[in-house]
Order: structure tokens, then C-alpha cells, then sequence
């Protein structure tokens, strides 16, 4: 319906207008203004969903205090920066595991739904496709996630996109429906990859750099997006590059998983030095 890029850019970023009124409506995290020091506000927040649902709210105040003082007097109370992903070895290495996830999944997620225009078949319904997945795929994350855990379904989620990929690049003799069907479940791989790495950066990183460790991985992510387009014009070249490509990361990806933890059921790192033990007693434990 939009046919100009002016039009068709403006027809879908006006929505962001919206996220203004999270301002009002999300509250700030609880568990990070306990942790910086701002119990005051930690309590009024944890009162109101407490008192939202029908939980009591009597030892809230003093529990966080005692937590508090305990907090304060300890040496590994302090605040992090984004340099702290990086000066303690297993953090840096799930740091770096987690970003190049990011990176492959926006590569393979926006750098697929552009080759599917170049493949058989009507470019309007290929489309459609593609983006309609996003759907299933977020919907599906949802119950991986919780029974199987997030490190599974990630390297699932990855190895899906990969083997297809790699299928659709190598297979030559493969007809227009299988073409695009091939694509479609590369597609679908990182339909329910996209949802995951979000809910997974968050549980990975300690609670005083969070918001850098998300950050950081979502820059790299959008490193990831720039880039698909020039993949996906490779195309010209030939049409077995783009999907080899995106394959070949796809599968990197998933072994890159083998490098983290699984969180769920866990509780959330707090501290630095959280962040450093989170996952690795349990593996020296498995070897």
C-alpha cells in the first residue's frame, strides 16, 4: 500500500510513538534500585504489585532495609560499567557468546526476509510470509523457554535456521516451493531466537549492568542488521551466498551456546562477582 519509502518508513516508525507512554505506565526495576541503593523506591514499587496481587506487604520494608545494611557493608557492594563485562574471563566469555547471538540472529532475521524477495514465486506472498512468522515463532519461544530451558532452545532455534539454510544453499535442485519453504524455516528458527536472546541477555548479566550487558548486545545486534542488506544482495552474484552465509552463522551460533549457562530456574546474578560464579561452578561440576 506504500510504495514510496518516505511513506512506507513513516508508516511504520510513527508506532514508536507509543513507547512514550511506557514512561507512565512500566515502572523502574525494583531488584536494580535495591541494588544501587534506592530502597525507598524499590519498596513503593514492590507495595503496589504486592497490593495488585493480593500478596501481603508487611515485612517489605524491613526485609529490603535488613537486606540493605547487609548490602552496604559488604565489599562486593558497588556499582559496574560496561568495563566489567570484560575484566573477568567467564563474564567477557558469555558476554562475547551472548552478542555474536544477537549479532547472527538480527544477521539471519532481517538478511532472510529480504533474500525471500528474490526467490520464486509472488514477491507480495513471500513477503507475507515472512513477516506473519514472527507470530508462531514468538508464541512458540514462549513454551521452549520454559520447559526446556533457554540455552536448549537457542541452540534449537539456531540450528533450525542453520540446517535449512545450508539445505537451501547447497541444494540446487530444489524446486521453487521447496525454495521457499527452505527459507521459511530458516526464517522460523530466528522467529523464536529473536524473542529468546532478549529474555536470556537479561537473566545472564548481574543486576548492576544489566542495562550495559542488553545494551551492548543489542548495539552489536544492529551491527548485524546493517550488514544483511550487502548480504543479501549477494544474491546477484549468486543465489546460493545469501543462505550460506546466514547458514554458516546460524550453526556458529548455536555452538557458541556450548559457552553459556542455563538460567532458568536460577536465581538472578546480582553483583559482579555474581556475574563471574553464575554457571561456572555448575559446569566445573560437569567436568
Amino acid at each position: 500500500f506504500f510504495r514510496h519509502w518516505r511513506w512506507y518508513h513513516l508508516a511504520f516508525s510513527s508506532f514508536s510513538a507509543l513507547y512514550i507512554l511506557f514512561y507512565w505506565t512500566v515502572p523502574e526495576s525494583p531488584r536494580w534500585l535495591f541494588t544501587t541503593g534506592r530502597t525507598d523506591r524499590a519498596v513503593k514499587i514492590l507495595e503496589t504489585a504486592c497490593k495488585r496481587n493480593k500478596v501481603a506487604t508487611d515485612n517489605i520494608r524491613s526485609e529490603l532495609e535488613q537486606a540493605s545494611q547487609i548490602n552496604a557493608a559488604s565489599p562486593a557492594s558497588k556499582k559496574g560499567n560496561i568495563i566489567d563485562l570484560f575484566r573477568h574471563p567467564y563474564l567477557c566469555q558469555k558476554t562475547l557468546a551472548m552478542a555474536f547471538n544477537w549479532l547472527v540472529v538480527c544477521l539471519v532475521y532481517y538478511g532472510v526476509s529480504q533474500h525471500i524477495s528474490h526467490l520464486g514465486g509472488d514477491i507480495f506472498m513471500n513477503v507475507t510470509i515472512g513477516a506473519a512468522l514472527g507470530v508462531p515463532g514468538t508464541l512458540l519461544c514462549i513454551p521452549m523457554t520454559k520447559y526446556l530451558g533457554r540455552r536448549i532452545t537457542l541452540f534449537l532455534s539456531n540450528s533450525l535456521s542453520g540446517i535449512a539454510l545450508m539445505v537451501l544453499a547447497f541444494a540446487p535442485s530444489l524446486s521453487s516451493t521447496m525454495t521457499v519453504t527452505m527459507a521459511t524455516v530458516g526464517l522460523y528458527g530466528a522467529s523464536v531466537t529473536f524473542p529468546n536472546v532478549y529474555l536470556y541477555g537479561g537473566e545472564l548479566f548481574p543486576t548492576v549492568v544489566r542495562n550495559s550487558g542488553v545494551g551492548l548486545c543489542s548495539f552489536v545486534g544492529r551491527v548485524g542488521s546493517i550488514v544483511a542488506p550487502f548480504i543479501s544482495a549477494l544474491s546477484t552474484r549468486g543465489l546460493w551466498i545469501p543462505p550460506a552465509v546466514f547458514g554458516g552463522f546460524s550453526l556458529a551460533a548455536a555452538a557458541s551456546v556450548l559457552l553459556l549457562p542455563e538460567t532458568r530456574g536460577f536465581p538472578l546474578p546480582e553483583t559482579i562477582e555474581d556475574g563471574e560464579t553464575f554457571g561456572k561452578k555448575k559446569r566445573e561440576e560437569q567436568l
